[in-house]
């Protein structure tokens, strides 16, 4: 049985999955990151069918017609809706395989933290939908760790925290496990949240999800503010009720994203004093990596270090993290093996006690 898993292993193609709430990056061997697809699914409310997924799903939030709906299957990394999520992740494995390959596909998922065996099984049933053999499940903070190089199976801590969508996954690591770890429910999409509500009850003005997002790439910090030049905006003068343009400040952004960022912050604190002494003097050494989408923020890390007093770095490629550490995963035998280990038959134990025992009766038979 063992030689047949290790001969799929070496034919079957591999895909990684990381299924964020705002973004679903695919990693497939051989070919590196095939697809970044946006966590969009429009559908036909008349018939419930499927229009798109993805990209083009994305591009038609806020100018559907009425007998379309574009909807999020993911809502602050929980499956809002079972049916969609499982034609999303069906759809995206046969883009990333270019259709359905011969020998099935080793298919390795990065979730939450807080994901639920519910919503593993749904994701479980898609995959196999989209024609995978084996699925596995990893932490999305380990998996980012292990994408940001960081040295995972050493004894040496190390900390990550994947800023994402829809929620941050926040990890101390040492030894091949999470000796602390915290799966919040604050992402990127907050902040977006943050932005409008900030706009609309300080300056009277109605933006969308998307036109939120640009301002927080454009003009988001944390911190101190850096001189970036206003930006003009489109959208609902809710004084007048009517259309209109609105000069949008930085330190408007920045007031705006104060507040969810400040709570990821006190997040990490906490988890720092949950975190042993021996390992707290590692990172202080080797430091904090960030990750995911919300750790590219101006000034984020700068100012976690400040407050923290550990210094704190931004991932090579902090978006595609999660996606590359489970490709790793599957790469290397030996930290799937740490992973996953794989319960020992009954001759295995035997073989094992023989094989040790022997060893231990000639050493001491040495002394």
């Amino acid at each position: 049985m063992m030689l047949f898993e290790r001969i799929y292993a070496e034919l079957a193609p591999e895909v990684s999955i990381d299924l964020g709430t705002a973004n679903t990056p695919v990693h497939v061997r051989g070919y590196g990151v095939r697809l970044v697809e946006p966590t969009v699914v429009a559908i036909d409310t008349d018939t419930g069918q499927i229009v798109t997924v993805g990209e083009g799903a994305k591009q038609m939030i806020g100018r559907t017609p009425r007998e379309i709906t574009v909807i999020r299957p993911l809502r602050n990394g929980v499956i809002s809706n079972y049916r969609y999520t499982e034609a999303l992740v069906a759809t995206l494995l046969e883009r990333a395989l270019r259709g359905r390959s011969l020998v099935p596909p080793r298919v390795i998922v990065g979730v939450p933290g807080s994901a639920t065996e519910v919503e593993k099984k749904a994701v479980r049933e898609a995959a196999r939908a989209g024609g995978a053999g084996r699925v596995y499940f990893v932490h999305q903070a380990m998996a980012s760790a292990i994408g940001a190089g960081l040295p995972v199976l050493d004894a040496r801590g190390s900390m990550i925290v994947d800023i994402g969508g829809g929620t941050t996954e926040l990890a101390v690591i040492s030894l091949g496990g999470m000796v602390a770890a915290r799966s919040v429910k604050l992402g990127g999409d907050h902040v977006d949240e943050a932005i409008i509500a900030y706009l609309r009850t300080t300056r009277s003005f109605l933006i969308g999800e998307r036109t939120a997002e640009s301002l927080k790439i454009a003009l988001g910090y944390y911190g101190r503010p850096r001189g970036v030049p206003p930006v003009t905006v489109m959208g609902q003068d809710t004084r007048h009720l009517r259309p209109g343009t609105l000069e949008v400040r930085e330190e408007d952004v920045g007031a705006a994203m104060a507040e969810p960022l400040g709570q990821i912050v006190d997040t990490v604190r906490a988890l720092l004093e949950q975190t042993p002494p021996e390992i707290v003097r590692d990172l202080s050494e080797h430091g904090i990596v960030l990750a995911g989408g919300g750790a590219s923020i101006a000034g984020l890390a700068q100012t976690l270090a400040l407050i923290t007093g550990i210094p704190v770095r931004v991932a090579e490629r902090p978006m595609l993290c999660v996606a590359l550490g489970a490709a790793q995963i599957l790469r290397d035998r030996k930290l799937f093996a740490a992973l996953f280990p794989v319960p020992q038959s009954l001759i295995g134990r035997w073989w094992r006690s023989l094989r040790f025992g022997m060893r231990e009766s000639s050493s001491s038979s040495s002394r």
